[in-house]
């Protein structure tokens, strides 16, 4: 399971259980009052209030709101003298949300008058370019060959540190001959020119205030007989030196190899098709399959992602101005995440998780809970202070703790990034009770929890500089992420702007994975923020239970399956101007049925110019285009020789996996410490696959574990759609892959669809015996549990469990063969001891077989000692 996949669904299961109803409270949207003017009047009934027909007692507040059917149930001319200041003198007026008066929110500058802008959802005067203090360009290092087109973007603070988003007085220049091109805005787009060296290039003054970014251009020209790779940290732009750059033929065979030096450059001896990988130890190793060095330009860029479990650090904090209420005060705060965050590790976007203890109305459940979530009752901090674990990236020297700024961008020491929260207080009456029940049905708390959506709040901090640290235990596989003590420190405003826009989104039928649909699908609206990330600021949750169809579920008050409802914020507290997005992700819940079933998932991506209020659905945002397929099927030989229909170290498709509209193909090994070996496929080339090279020395083979045993490492598989933004042409590993205006580094901000599939690894567990050393009556039966594995006979099973034993006169060279899943779906298998089988110390081995009866390659296998008197 992907990161986003992971946030995403932990955001939903929060907003569904005590967490995000955390998300709810009935006052978070009531509008503030009139400068000046009077709180509404305590209540216990509707009639105690000033007219039944204009208000309505809020008990849970104990307080008249105005009430309303229609939008113009909220104007002054139908309400006459309890016409309502805050509606008559907002230029966008008021919307009649749950039946409520709530002032009107803009998403974008288009939605005000001539002379204004939307700043935090609201029409106001434009800040003066005087007010920025300082600046900063993104990317702020650059480097490509000549006639290259980069786009930069700049943030603009004030004197204070707090984000300034301006309308006017941002002017673009070339400072030198590196580049050309000048623009006026927030961003421009500049042209490589004359080769040059780290030059201070690009230039963007604001007011008197001026920023800028350094860019290297290389020579155009590429040797013959040979392919220019430059290697970079994808994260800051950095060169990478000290890369070692292989070319392999069709058999993996290497045939010229090079290393990056202090340019980062590498002139890797290639002719042909070959395939080209970058080794680093301190990064994922990257391979680009099947390139053309005799029709291809030649020249390359590979940036690859620092290995994510070595170095850690975030944000932490807690929620100030929490409402007066005896309610539960919930929230989940995160930091933003590159691109889609796609290639970013779980621990690096949820972190640790803990167990906390709820007690509410008397009734008692454990929650485990990720590290950025927050529970709080009025006289019992529940989890009161938030974790948010972030990526690396960029910082400057306003960063304590820093005293040399680019060494720490280029060790990883530090980002910066957009902290954001999800807010709310719920009445504890409000909970989904399914959640207290004897087991969680992750569907039923789901669908009772879509009503309480409206209720979120969201909150941003757009620029949090963090550092990272050494992460303790990472190099025995054992991370600890707990000591959060070199966290920024980051407080999160409880209600700074409510979700505001509710609208319905069509969700495409969705796609299906082993023979059913998938479970349901949840919408992220989200902002992409140039050197920032995705910062999330809301959500709609659906499920696909009555029936289990193409379809989402009916939602209530919406008009046909398939819609879902989405709550959601305006881009605002300096995130203006950011792209909007939505996520629509449709997700699995076979794991949690069948052990060995792996989490799948598929998601569209769909830009939107802005928000829209729209309830009833009326006109709902169609999303383009459909589900990618489950990338089911896929294999890999981690053997030399041949294997089951594989050539030695081949991945591909056993069969043709259907992929119509992808337009690459990603597959991510990662052993036990984290490291990761990604594999670019064009999809056409899913069935004859590629095969990977033997990493020369002293490079680890990320293609295993990594443990004492030499098991396979885990194993993922995306297919993902790339686009163009501007012509809408697909977009393949080689079209991203070669040094020019797309590139790699880029390909969140180009993907418009992925699927993606974990594929577990194989394993064997005992359950009975469950210690060494214990007795076992003759002929008994003994049970182990697998995962990852499909146990049975048939033509899409795995293979069995056989038991083999030694140690033992009477045991030894029988056999005994499991090949039923006695647990329906739970991977445990019965096997009984053959007759005359006895003796003290005998150790049983279970071993998981192909269907012929051979031992999986690599072996898995899980011994017990036992007594069998």
């Amino acid at each position: 399971m992907n990161a986003l996949t992971r946030l995403v669904l932990t955001m939903g299961l929060l907003c569904a259980g005590t967490v995000v109803n955390g998300c709810a409270s009935d006052d978070l949207n009531e509008p503030p009052l009139p400068p000046g003017g009077d709180p509404n009047p305590p209540c216990t009934v509707d009639q105690d209030c000033p007219d039944p027909a204009f208000f309505f007692c809020n008990t849970a507040a104990s307080r008249c709101e105005a009430a309303c059917r229609t939008r113009e149930d909220c104007s002054g001319a139908k309400r006459g003298g309890y016409a309502l200041a805050e509606c008559d003198n907002n230029p966008l007026g008021c919307q009649c949300d749950q039946g409520k008066c709530v002032v009107s929110l803009c998403s974008r500058d288009a939605e005000c008058q001539s002379t204004q802008a939307c700043r935090d959802g609201r029409c106001v005067a434009p800040p003066p370019a005087s007010a920025a203090s300082a600046c900063q360009v993104t990317p702020d290092f650059v480097i490509g060959r000549q006639g290259t087109r980069v786009r930069f973007d700049v943030t603009v603070s004030d004197a204070s540190g707090k984000p300034v988003v301006l309308s006017e007085g941002i002017r673009w220049v070339a400072a030198g001959t590196a580049v050309s091109g000048e623009g006026s805005g927030s961003s421009a787009t500049f042209t490589l020119a004359a080769p040059s060296q780290a030059t201070e290039a690009v230039e963007a003054r604001v007011g008197t205030v001026t920023c800028r970014a350094r860019v290297t251009v290389l020579a155009e020209a590429v040797p013959e007989g040979s392919v220019r790779v430059l290697v970079t940290d994808e994260l800051s732009g950095r060169l990478l030196q000290e890369a070692l750059v292989v070319a392999a033929d069709a058999a993996g065979i290497l045939t010229g190899a090079a290393t990056t030096g202090e340019g980062g450059v590498a002139l890797v001896p290639a002719t042909g098709v070959v395939s080209l990988t970058a080794f680093h130890a301190d990064y994922g190793y990257l391979t680009l399959a099947h390139y053309d060095a005799a029709s291809g330009s030649r020249d390359l860029s590979l940036p690859l992602r620092r290995n994510p479990l070595e170095l850690y650090g975030g944000a932490k904090g807690t929620f100030r101005n929490l409402p007066a209420t005896a309610n539960l005060h919930m929230g989940f705060a995160g930091l933003s995440t590159p691109g889609l965050g796609l290639e970013v590790a779980p621990e690096q976007q949820i972190g640790p998780t803990s167990t906390v203890t709820l007690n509410l109305g008397g009734q008692q459940r454990e929650l485990e809970l990720p590290a950025g979530a927050y529970v709080a009752l009025p006289s019992n901090p529940v989890k009161s202070e938030y974790g948010a674990p972030g990526v690396a990236g960029v910082c400057d020297a306003s960063l304590q703790g820093v005293t040399n700024t680019e060494e720490a961008i280029r060790s990883g020491a530090c980002g910066t990034r957009t902290a954001w929260a999800l807010a709310g207080d719920v009445p504890p009456a409000e909970i989904p009770p399914s959640l207290f029940g004897p087991t969680v049905d992750v569907s039923q708390v789901l669908a009772q929890s879509i009503p309480l959506l409206r209720r979120f709040q969201s909150s941003v901090v757009r620029d949090v500089q963090f550092r990272l640290a050494p992460t303790p235990g990472a190099s025995s596989g054992e991370p600890d992420f707990h000591d959060t003590a070199h966290f920024t420190t980051v407080d999160h405003d409880f209600q700074q702007l409510p979700l505001s826009f509710q609208f319905a989104v069509r969700v495409p039928s969705l796609p299906r994975y082993r023979g059913s649909f998938l479970d349901g699908a949840f919408v992220l609206g989200a902002a992409g923020v140039p050197g920032r990330g995705l910062v999330p600021l809301g959500l709609g949750i659906a499920v696909n239970v009555s029936p289990a169809d193409p379809n989402t579920d009916l939602q209530a008050g919406l008009p046909a399956p398939g819609l879902v409802s989405v709550r959601m914020a305006p881009t605002h507290h300096g995130l203006e101007g950011s792209a909007y997005r939505l996520i629509a992700l449709a997700t699995s819940n076979a794991a949690l049925n069948d052990t060995s079933a792996g989490a799948a998932s598929s998601a569209l991506v769909e830009p939107l110019a802005s928000l829209s209020f729209d309830p009833r659905g009326s006109a709902p945002v169609q999303i383009s285009g459909g589900f990618l397929p489950i990338p089911d099927g896929a294999r890999y030989n981690f053997n030399a020789v041949p294997y089951r229909g594989l050539e030695g170290r081949q991945f591909r498709f056993l069969a043709d996996p259907g992929l119509n509209g992808a337009t690459l193909l990603r597959s991510v090994f990662t052993n036990r410490l984290g490291h990761r070996w990604t594999v670019l496929l064009e999809p056409g080339r899913a069935t004859s696959g590629v095969r990977l090279p033997v990493p020369p020395a002293p490079f680890e083979d990320r293609t295993y574990f990594g443990d004492l045993t030499g098991t396979r490492s885990l194993l993922l598989v995306q297919a993902i759609s790339a686009h163009k933004p501007e012509s809408g042409g697909g977009l393949d590993p080689v079209a991203l892959a070669e040094a020019d205006d797309v590139n790699l580094e880029r390909l969140g901000e180009f993907t418009r669809a992925w699927a993606a599939l974990d594929y577990r690894r194989p394993e064997v567990a005992w359950l009975a015996p469950d210690l060494d050393g214990l007795s076992v009556p003759r002929e008994s039966t003994v049970r182990v549990r697998t995962t990852g594995f499909r146990v049975g006979s048939g033509p899409t099973d795995d293979g069995y469990v056989q038991l083999s034993f030694t140690g033992s006169l009477g045991c030894e060279g029988q056999t005994v063969r499991g090949d039923v899943d006695t647990s329906q779906g739970h991977g445990e298998v019965e096997l009984k001891l053959p007759t005359g089988c006895t003796g003290l110390g005998v150790i049983m081995t279970a071993t998981l077989v192909d269907p012929s009866g051979a031992p999986l390659r690599p072996a898995v296998s899980s011994t017990r000692l036992a007594n069998i008197p």
